[in-house]
Formats: C-alpha cells, structure tokens, sequence
C-alpha cells in the first residue's frame, strides 16, 4: 500500500495528524473524515488486541472518540476512528501554556465521565495522557486512544492517569516524584489521586471537579474582590455548618482553599483531600472533634470578613453583629464555643439582614 493507498478499499490515507502517528483519511463509503493508526503490537498478541479493539467499538459516548472500524491490511493491524477536530491537550499545554483552574477542572470532567462510561462497559483505557485528549474549538475535552491493548490494567491505573495528566494541565510538566505542591482544592485533588494509598472515592473526585469547573475558593474571591459583608458572611458559615453536620464526623479541613462559592454567591465545604488543616486554622487542642472544626470555622469566617486569617492580637473591624460570635468560636477553651445549634441561631440572625 502506497502513501497515498487505501485501506480496506475504502479509506483513503491523506496528511499526517499533528505530530503523532495518526493520520487524516477520507472514508469514500461513509463520505466523511476519519482518523486512522496503525495498530502496532506483538505478533502473539495481535488476536488479543483486535478482539479488544473491536470492543471498544462498541462504546458509545459524547466525550469518547469511537473507534469506527478495524482493519487488517497485508497482515498489519489498523484502527479508524471517528475524526475530531481539536488540539490535543500536550499541544496546547506545551505551544501556549498551563490552563487556568477552572478549565483544568472542566477537562477533568470530560475525562472521569468518559473512563466511567469505559469502566462501565468492562473496558480500560490503559493510555490516558495529555497526548490521547483532543480540547475542542467548543470547549469540550474529548479521549482517544480507546482500542489498544490495556495490558491487563485496573480502572485504577486509569484514574492515576488522569490525575497525572491534570498535574501536566496546570503544571506543564508531568508529577514525576513530587507532585506540586500548594493548597488549591485541584492541586490537593491531583496529589490525593496520585498518593500510593489509592484515589478518594469516585464521588468525591467527581464533585470536586464539577465544583472547580464553575466555583471559585474563598480564599481567590477575597483575593479578588475584598472582604466579604458580615450577612454573606454568616450565610457562608450556615452553609459550612449544614455540611459538617451533615457528615457527622471530623473534617479537619475547614480553611478558605476547601471552601467554593458558586456564581451565585452558594458556599460549599468540600472533602479534605489528604492535606490537613493549614496551621492558622487549626483549633489549639488540635482535637479531631466537631468543637474543633468549629474553631476552624471561626478562623475562616474571620479571614472572609476581615481579609486575613485571625493572629494574636488581631482586631475585628468590619465584623459588626459578628463580632460576638467569631470571639466565641475563637476561644481557646473548647467549652466556651457555642454548639451547633447555637450558632446557628446566631447565625440565622444576622443573615436577616441581607437586603
């Protein structure tokens, strides 16, 4: 077969994709364009990888690139797959550089949805990386590479992948031995992906992102705008306070970066992520209690109203009908902090006066 041949009588091979070993090819039967690969394997396994080629055929998802077709032509093994256009994600990364948070966080999405749509179906990946994910012009990220042999993996392997590809999204390198670091929810999400213990359970993977994807952490929007007014204030701590009850236990992550506030202006307290509290917002008996998280609570209500976390001999200035409540969730005696009832009721007070 020449350069310019055909495969199966059908597809003509034209230009190559980008700098991989894909290449563009017109289907004369379909009337469309399609991506072709060489399926390059060992002989012993060549049965073993069409028969899982021909089962990734049959997955069907928005954000998966369908393998459309298998072929064998003079004895040699190609996949055709469904052509998208789009730059793959180490393109982008290398040629511009890292993505924003945010858009990070949507490719995250993308991605967790199409591995469990493969999961699923019995089918893993196996070569999740920035090369085998296409950011479309409309902004979605879509996975190829579906087709080859997965040698065996776990689905697993796949999420640890997909972690190591956001770590190269908003890092532009991959995690190698050190993870980056910093206290950013995506960041501590990527690191707790990688660590050897194994990934947070899927729905706190898939929550994190979807939440990244369109909030912000307090800890940016103080950054961005100032402190916020003593009534948002007190909503924020009712929505943080309905969470830690709802979860019953310790969270020990209670601090501004673990905090996303929506568009419209919604808190939510997400999972800790392995990386503990950040010192000026851990209780000073450094018990693993309610009481304590509450402390923590003060802390993070006191930096969204006063613009920085609370210090020894920090004065409230901004915090009006607020006052009164951070000095009792600030107490170094844990007796002395109001109970959850309490504070709430203390709470539901000064959020009346949200106009």
């Amino acid at each position: 077969m020449g350069e310019t041949g055909k495969l199966a009588g059908r597809y003509r091979l034209l230009n190559p994709l980008g700098a991989g070993s894909v290449r563009l090819a017109f289907d004369e039967a379909g009337h469309r364009d399609v991506a072709v690969r060489q399926l390059r394997v060992p002989a012993e396994l060549r049965d073993a990888a069409l028969d899982e080629a021909r089962r990734a055929g049959r997955l069907r998802h928005p954000l998966i690139v369908r393998v459309l077709d298998v072929v064998v032509e003079d004895g040699t093994p190609w996949l055709v797959m469904e052509f998208v256009s789009g730059a793959s994600l180490e393109q982008t990364v290398r040629s511009r550089h890292p993505l924003p948070v945010a858009q990070a966080a949507r490719v995250g999405v993308c991605l967790l949805s199409a591995l469990t749509a493969a999961h699923e179906a019995g089918i893993v990946h196996g070569r999740v990386d920035p090369g085998n994910v296409l950011l479309t012009p409309t902004g979605r990220a879509v996975l190829t590479g579906f087709g080859f042999p997965s040698l065996s993996m776990l689905p697993s392997a796949d999420l640890w992948s997909l972690a190591a590809t956001l770590h190269f999204a908003i890092e532009g390198r991959p995690p190698g031995q050190v993870p980056a670091e910093g206290p950013d929810p995506l960041r501590s999400l990527v690191r707790a992906m990688l660590h050897p213990s194994g990934p947070p359970p899927l729905e706190v993977v898939h929550e994190t992102l979807e939440r990244l994807a369109v909030d912000r952490p307090l800890d940016t929007v103080i950054e961005a705008s100032g402190p916020l007014p003593p009534a948002d204030v007190a909503a924020l701590g009712l929505a943080v306070l309905d969470r830690l009850q709802a979860g019953g236990e310790f969270h020990g992550g209670v601090q501004p970066g673990n905090i996303l506030i929506s568009p419209a202006g919604q808190a939510t307290l997400i999972p800790l992520l392995r990386t503990g509290t950040l010192p000026a917002y851990t209780a000073p008996e450094a018990a693993h209690t309610l009481t304590a998280d509450l402390w923590s609570l003060g802390a993070t209500l006191f930096t969204a109203i006063e613009g920085s976390p609370p210090a020894p001999g920090a004065s409230l200035t901004r915090a009006g009908a607020l006052a009164p409540v951070l000095f009792r969730l600030l107490s170094g005696n844990p007796l002395e902090r109001p109970t959850p009832d309490e504070l709430r009721r203390e709470l539901l007070t000064i959020t009346s006066e949200r106009v």
